[in-house]
């Protein structure tokens, strides 16, 4: 067997709970990714940067180099200039300092096909395809311009519109998180959500109808659709609806039609039932967008008095691929490019878990189809692939990862399905992936950004903290007084110092002068105790000096760095890798497998994300991207000497 891969299979995961994947792989519950692991090299001591952030780890894995040198070092980024107060999301490609692996084997005329990967849009990639990269997931669209917050320190952890005086409103900005639209519910006034309202209707009998079926009984509605979420405002349709009582045994199915014909319908429906994938094209500023939808009857009673009908996100079909002309020739019957997963609804109360997993599987199968479709028809030898639904689920579902919530023993079941259902998810889209390669001359690889943990006792406010310290000084409207403020906290775990000849409004001088802040600040962490569970939720606080033997450095970087305990705070962020609790793990995931690679082996050394590059290019023999820090990891080798 020849030594050296002709092509590379990169499978990313975004916070996946590795030994939770691995006991359902060992369990056989996830075949294709224990086949993988199985067949090649596992990395149980898998090591992320600090802090475990989606953008910062995914760009240390696409270019080897650590967040200091590639510019990215968390959620934002902080451009020359600004007030110590403005940050701006950092999943914008020109932010990126280092070079991508895909554009150095570029130069030995290597072509790589990206998907999905974070930090890369516009468009990064040199030679070759790219499908999505401006957000977490294809169609989310965060703008450069916008920030995101921390829950940590007291702001909302949803995307914020930066005003002048602070870090943000605290109000979710429109087109941070975007489909084309959001997905919405129509029902009847018998259902109460726990939260957001949505379309309510009101059932008659039809009027001004045609071609109206044979029924026992007949009633109609119009459904307002409600665009909005989107990049762009949208003129909503409005669709007309039939309910159907066919024999005269109860109302039994419904008919949702663009006009008042019940002979031209957008679909069919009995309760349980999806429509297959619909279209419908919205006129924008920007010109027509096409997207994609889908329906689900999710509960119809024998008189209509209870009445639940979904649609998905409209998604849009173009505009997320370079070259652009790739996103026409890629059809998914059964699959939609949607960016929530269904998550959207599933968290307003609008359905149950089987339907969130349904639409999981829609969005599923849209990447295999996209993917398949490129890996047969277009030349590539490096294929990246970052699938975000773990994430995406933990941050919505949180609860599924920690045993303790569940109430009984049949409700902790239910989690753990609908946990086994995400992984299975992930596990399937991989089998589709390697079924497109020959795995005698294709090196794969797993890896993941980060894991994840149960939410613990609070964390903290930062900025709460300097604030009663004598480090943070506000006016009597809430707003930041410059003139007497030393310190502010950012996120996700930085706290930069207002420094004179640095930042604009700096006050705080040079030298000893500065380290004496860095001190004062470090001891206002440390001696924070949480009032409601009377513990200290700091695990250190560091000088940004200090903290280079964490790999920590960079103008992105606070001059104090800090870490929470393990059993503090939400699901990943400023936590180091190593945080392992209730089942939950920080830690990576990485493996790989294919030629020249050991078979059935674990090696116990460290391996930190930013090994993959060059321990993938060495093995193939490609150019090593400029900026690259890893280390090749000869211990995977076959052959450690080649």
């Amino acid at each position: 067997m020849n030594t050296r891969p002709r092509k590379v299979l990169i499978f990313g995961l975004d916070g996946p709970v590795a030994p939770a994947l691995l006991r359902y792989c060992r369990e056989g519950k996830l075949p294709a990714l224990a086949r993988l692991i199985d067949n090649g090299v596992l990395a149980p001591n898998a090591m992320v940067p600090l802090p475990t952030a989606t953008p910062a780890n995914w760009t240390s894995i696409a270019t080897g180099a650590w967040p200091g040198t590639h510019g990215i070092s968390d959620y934002n980024v902080r451009r020359p200039g600004d007030p110590l107060d403005r940050a701006h999301m950092a999943f914008h490609s020109p932010d990126v300092k280092a070079e991508y692996v895909w554009n150095a084997i570029a130069r030995a005329g290597k072509k790589s096909v990206v998907v999905n990967f974070v930090t890369t849009w516009p468009p990064v990639v040199d030679d070759g395809i790219q499908i999505g990269g401006s957000g977490c997931d294809i169609n989310q669209w965060f703008h450069p311009n916008l920030a995101v917050a921390s829950q940590e320190q007291g702001i909302s952890s949803d995307a914020v519109r930066l005003d002048e005086d602070g870090l943000g409103t605290g109000a979710a900005a429109p087109g941070v998180f975007a489909a084309s639209a959001s997905g919405g519910l129509f029902c009847t006034a018998s259902f109460q959500p726990d939260s957001r309202v949505p379309v309510r209707i009101e059932l008659a009998a039809p009027e001004g109808w045609s071609n109206l079926p044979a029924a026992s009984r007949l009633l109609a509605a119009e459904l307002e659709v409600r665009a909005s979420g989107g990049r762009y405002p949208l003129a909503p349709p409005t669709w007309q609806l039939l309910v159907v009582d066919t024999q005269g045994k109860g109302f039994d199915r419904v008919l949702v039609c663009e006009h008042k014909d019940a002979a031209v319908s957008l679909a069919e429906l009995r309760v349980g039932e999806w429509s297959g994938v619909l279209q419908h094209t919205f006129p924008t500023e920007a010109g027509p967008e096409r997207c994609a939808f889908a329906l689900k009857l999710l509960e119809l009673s024998a008189d209509a008095s209870d009445l639940r009908l979904y649609h998905s996100s409209f998604c849009a079909l173009e505009g997320w691929s370079s070259p652009a002309s790739l996103a026409t020739e890629i059809v998914s019957t059964k699959g939609l490019p949607n960016p929530d997963s269904g998550f959207f609804g599933y968290d307003k109360g609008w359905f149950g878990a089987n339907t969130l997993l349904e639409e999981i599987e829609m969005q599923r199968q849209w990447y295999a189809d996209a993917c398949t479709h490129v890996m047969k028809n277009k030349p590539w030898d490096l294929f990246v692939m970052r699938y975000h639904l773990p994430d995406t689920s933990w941050h919505s579902i949180p609860h599924v990862l920690d045993p303790r919530l569940a109430k009984n023993a049949e409700e902790r079941r239910q989690h753990e399905a609908l946990e086994l259902g995400i992984y299975q998810a992930c596990d399937r889209l991989a089998r589709d992936l390697i079924e497109c390669v020959d795995e005698n001359e294709t090196l794969l690889a797993l890896i993941s950004d980060h894991g994840a943990k149960p939410a613990g006792h609070p964390g903290i406010d930062a900025n709460a903290i300097l604030q009663d310290a004598g480090l943070l000084a506000r006016d009597a409207a809430g707003k930041i007084d410059w003139s007497q403020t030393r310190a502010l906290a950012r996120p996700v775990c930085w706290i930069h110092i207002n420094q004179e000849g640095r930042d604009p409004d700096g006050i705080v001088h040079g030298g000893e002068h500065y380290r004496a802040v860095q001190d004062e600040i470090i001891q206002a962490l440390s001696d924070y105790v949480e009032p409601t569970s009377g513990r200290k939720p700091v695990l250190f606080a560091l000088r940004k000096e200090d903290a280079r033997f964490l790999n920590i450095y960079g103008e992105q970087a606070g001059d104090v760095v800090y870490a929470l305990k393990h059993d503090h705070g939400y699901q990943h962020g400023p936590f180091l890798p190593t945080a392992d609790w209730q089942g939950g793990s920080l830690r990576g995931l990485f493996a790989l497998s294919g030629p020249g690679i050991r078979k059935g082996v674990q090696i116990e050394r460290n391996v930190w994300c930013i090994d993959l590059v060059p321990t993938i290019c060495h093995l193939a023999g490609w150019p090593v991207p400029r900026d690259t820090e890893g280390a090749v990891i000869y211990q995977a080798f076959e052959e450690p000497g080649c």
